[in-house]
C-alpha cells in the first residue's frame, strides 16, 4: 500500500474501508456495515443488534446515538446510559463504534475506568485518564509468545522487530488495532505515523487462531487486566511507540531494509533498560 489512501479514493462519500491489515480487527463488520450514504440511526441500530446476534456481549443498553448531545462528560454519559454519543457523518466515531463491536468487553472495562477516574482523583485528568484516552485513540494490541521480540518494541530496536524478525510477524508476534482514532488516520498514511502499542503475552497456539478469534482473545484477555490490575496500563508510558508502516505488510517501501534508515521516524531507543525484563511467561489462551 505505498501510494497515500485518502476519502477521495473511497467508492462513495460513505463506503468500505480500504483493504489493509490495519483494519483487520473490524473487518468482520465490513459487510453488515455497508449502507447507502452515511450511517443513519437506524443503520447503527441494525448494526449493533447484527453484532449481538453474532455473539458479542454488548449490554442490552448499549446503542451508538447519533448526534446526541448528552449534558454529563462522555465516558460519564456512557457509564450511566449505555448510549454511545456518535456523531453523523463523521468517521471518528464511526471508527469507534466498529470497535466497540470489535472489543466490547475492553471497551466497557475501558470506559468504567475512566468513570472510576473521573469519580476519583482525576477529575481534571491525570496519568490513568491519559492512558485510557491514549489505548482508546491510537492503541495497538501487540500479542507476542516470544519474550525478545517483546524487549525488542520495548527497546525500540527497529532493525531487529522488522528486518532481523521479520519472519516472526503472524507467528511469534502481531498488530490488532484497537484505537479509532488509528483506524481514521489509515484513511491518509503517512511516514511518521505512529499508534501506541500494549503488549500481551500468549501462547503460541494463539498465531493459530483466525483473526477474529484473535481479537475475541484478545478482548478477553485485556478486559480482564483492565478490571483486575488498577496498576495495568495506568500511566502513558506503558504504552510503546510503534511506527505502523515498519510493520511488514503494512506498507510496500518496508520491503526494503534501506526503508529503516530513516531514524527521523524509526527512532533510536530513548529508554534506558528496563530493570524488568518482559516476562517470558504466557497465559493459556481462550
Amino acid at each position: 500500500m505505498q501510494a497515500r489512501t485518502t476519502l477521495a479514493h473511497l467508492p462513495t462519500a460513505f463506503g468500505p474501508w480500504p483493504e489493509h491489515p490495519l483494519y483487520d480487527s473490524i473487518a468482520r463488520w465490513r459487510d453488515a456495515a455497508a449502507c447507502q450514504g452515511w450511517p443513519q440511526q437506524a443503520d447503527f441500530d441494525r448494526l449493533i443488534g447484527h453484532a449481538r446476534g453474532c455473539g458479542q456481549p454488548l449490554p442490552p443498553r448499549q446503542r451508538f446515538l447519533r448526534d446526541a448531545d448528552p449534558e454529563l462528560y462522555y465516558e460519564m454519559h456512557i457509564g450511566s446510559t449505555g448510549e454511545v454519543p456518535t456523531r453523523g457523518d463523521n468517521w471518528h466515531d464511526w471508527f469507534n463504534a466498529l470497535c466497540w463491536l470489535s472489543w466490547p468487553r475492553s471497551k466497557l472495562a475501558m470506559n468504567a475506568r475512566q468513570v472510576a477516574a473521573i469519580n476519583g482523583d482525576e477529575f481534571r485528568r491525570g496519568p490513568r485518564r491519559d492512558a485510557g484516552t491514549l489505548l482508546d485513540e491510537s492503541g495497538v494490541i501487540v500479542p507476542y509468545c516470544d519474550a525478545a521480540l517483546a524487549q525488542a518494541l520495548h527497546d525500540m530496536q527497529w532493525r531487529t522487530l522488522f528486518v532481523e524478525q521479520r519472519a516472526a510477524w503472524g507467528t511469534r508476534i502481531g498488530a490488532h488495532v484497537i484505537g479509532h482514532a488509528l483506524l481514521e488516520q489509515g484513511l491518509a498514511m503517512h511516514i511518521g505515523w505512529c499508534g501506541k502499542a500494549l503488549l500481551l503475552p500468549v501462547e503460541e497456539g494463539f498465531f493459530r487462531l483466525d483473526g477474529a478469534e484473535q481479537v475475541d482473545t484478545l478482548d478477553k484477555m485485556l478486559a480482564a487486566r483492565l478490571a483486575g490490575d488498577d496498576d495495568f496500563a495506568a500511566s502513558p508510558r506503558e504504552l510503546l511507540p510503534l511506527p505502523l508502516l515498519g510493520i511488514p505488510g503494512w506498507w510496500d517501501a518496508n520491503h526494503d531494509a534501506a526503508f529503516y534508515d530513516n531514524t527521523a521516524y524509526f527512532r533510536p531507543t530513548r529508554r534506558a533498560k528496563s530493570a524488568t525484563e518482559i516476562a517470558s511467561s504466557s497465559p493459556i489462551i481462550g
